[in-house]
């Protein structure tokens, strides 16, 4: 038989477990998203990709962004000189990505540059793209191709 004193507990007990759930949240998400491809206007420049990295529930390093529609990709970050105040241009093999924090790749900053982007992103608009990262995870991206004015692609000039 059950004690009278079990409800009042089970009830504190499930009310505490209850709060305690909600005020967790969310477990952050491994994620890219904001990525945007700018064309270089001279064909045989690379274009640069920039976007946002957000941190999942590890720290973790991202290895390699890749695509099927680009001959080559390098990560660079993009530093100034300390003594003779130029801006340098740094390749990076892996960006440590801290768990639930945002990491930036945009102008002036850390990026990725595509060289050799063929035809096909240029007439979709839009660039396929994966991104390596420490844990062995894959992330594929689909992100907007625009042109460095930030306009869509030229489908005329695409095509010559």
């Amino acid at each position: 038989m059950r004690s009278p004193m079990n409800k009042p507990v089970l009830a504190l007990f499930s009310a505490a477990t209850a709060l305690f759930l909600t005020s967790c949240g969310p477990t952050p998400q491994l994620k890219v998203k904001e990525a945007v491809l700018t064309l270089s206007p001279v064909d045989s420049n690379p274009s640069s990709y920039h976007f946002n990295v957000y941190g999942g529930p590890t720290d973790v390093y991202l290895l390699r962004v890749s695509s099927p529609s680009a001959i080559r990709t390098e990560m660079h970050d993009v530093g100034v000189d300390p003594k003779t105040g130029a801006v340098t241009m740094k390749p990076m093999t892996r960006v440590f990505i801290p768990s639930g924090k945002k990491v930036e790749f945009k102008k002036g900053g850390k990026h990725v540059m595509m060289w050799g982007v063929n035809l096909v992103p240029r007439r979709l608009g839009e660039i396929e793209t994966e991104f390596l990262f420490s844990n062995n995870e894959r992330i594929l991206v689909k992100a907007r191709v625009q042109e460095v004015d930030g306009t869509d692609p030229d489908e005329k000039k695409a095509l010559n």
